[in-house]
């Protein structure tokens, strides 16, 4: 596990990242080892940290008894990481600070998808209503980022005059761009992966596009693709040959039972549907979650200080990721489930009910 220490005047800050269990317990210890070596005065930032099993409590155990002329004391404890310790009984062992902040979340950073959540499929618009809450969102001084599966030369066809964002994480967070478009992260698929996916495309079985970094293309085009790119406001990608170049990202237009035989087959990717006959492939490493780690890493920010809205499978990784994730109200029922918060329908003021309810404008 990735485990920081940062030196904060007299403080040390020891900041772990992810779970604290049987498998990176050990490097947790070593650094608390580290870092008690440096200081006396030792504060354990959990906000990067939301699980800890019985091998993690030992370790704070023994820290705490191993060192009694340190202080130590935890901060940002997430609800989950709490219960354990309260159940425990280690609450009266730890010095543990109360988030004094109230209910007003930390929020930094707010991550849209774009189909069915900015943009609505039955208008072909974006409600006025988000192009005010959004405005307010970032006069309030929190970055507004776009985390899409479409290409940034698909987006910028859209109609989203009127929005400005911090960011764009395109093709499901796997090339991440800047304010100014510049490319700031990548994450390719793996290239012996791809070779079997250029082998499908170039098999002319099913319509299948290969993306780079500069460009789209598909291998042939009929009717369901058509159909499929016109039930969403996408354009159609010109017919082209693989010349070599990385790919960080496949679409396919196939059905449901056709999909699942490209999930046994590729190793080191996942699929995700974004219609009934379109789905994005992409590597394992990536994802809008992981896209979004990128972004947080370049602007120093934490989960604890992120949200997202979104409506569809593709968007399960982020919901799941950030601090608190909102499904709109046409989102999928799956995605309804492990959001944080369910908002209203994109036409009916969605996005502004949800933003005015967490109280960020």
């Amino acid at each position: 596990m990735k485990v920081d220490l940062e030196k904060n005047n007299d403080q040390l800050i020891v900041k772990p990242y992810g779970k604290i269990d049987n498998d990176t317990h050990a490097e947790f210890e070593k650094a608390m080892k580290e870092a008690c070596a440096q200081s006396k005065n030792i504060v354990i930032d959990m906000s990067e940290s939301n699980y800890v099993s019985s091998s993690g409590l030992r370790v704070f155990l023994a820290v705490t008894k191993n060192n009694p002329e340190h202080t130590i004391v935890l901060r940002n404890v997430s609800d989950a990481v709490m219960e354990v310790f309260e159940i425990t009984g280690f609450t009266d062992i730890l010095t543990i600070e109360k988030d004094e902040a109230g209910d007003k979340p930390d929020i930094k950073a707010i991550f849209f998808d774009i189909d069915g959540t900015l943009l609505s499929h039955t208008t072909g618009s974006v409600p006025e209503s988000t192009i005010r809450a959004l405005k307010k969102v970032r006069e309030n001084g929190i970055s507004t980022v776009i985390a899409t599966g479409r290409d940034i030369n698909e987006l910028k066809k859209l109609p989203l005059d009127g929005l400005e964002f911090d960011g764009y994480l395109t093709l499901n967070g796997n090339i991440c761009l800047d304010h100014d478009l510049k490319m700031f992260a990548g994450n390719e698929i793996d290239p012996g992966e791809v070779e079997i996916l250029v082998n499908i495309f170039k098999a002319g079985k099913l319509p299948f596009v290969l993306i780079g970094e500069e460009k789209r293309y598909i291998n042939y085009v009929d009717d369901v693709v058509i159909r499929t790119q016109l039930s969403t406001h996408g354009t159609i990608p010109d017919i082209g040959e693989y010349q070599g170049e990385k790919i960080y990202q496949c679409i396919a237009f196939v059905d449901q039972e056709t999909r699942k035989k490209l999930d046994a087959l590729l190793d080191k990717c996942i699929i995700t549907s974004w219609n009934d006959t379109g789905i994005d492939i992409i590597a394992k490493t990536g994802g809008k979650d992981a896209g979004i780690q990128k972004f947080l890493d370049k602007k120093k920010l934490s989960r604890k200080q992120t949200m997202a809205f979104g409506d569809g499978e593709n968007d399960a990784p982020m919901i799941n990721y950030v601090e608190i994730g909102v499904a709109m109200g046409n989102g999928k029922p799956a995605l309804k489930e492990i959001a944080d918060y369910v908002t209203d329908d994109i036409d009916n003021e969605g996005i502004e009910k949800a933003l005015i309810h967490f109280g960020l404008i």
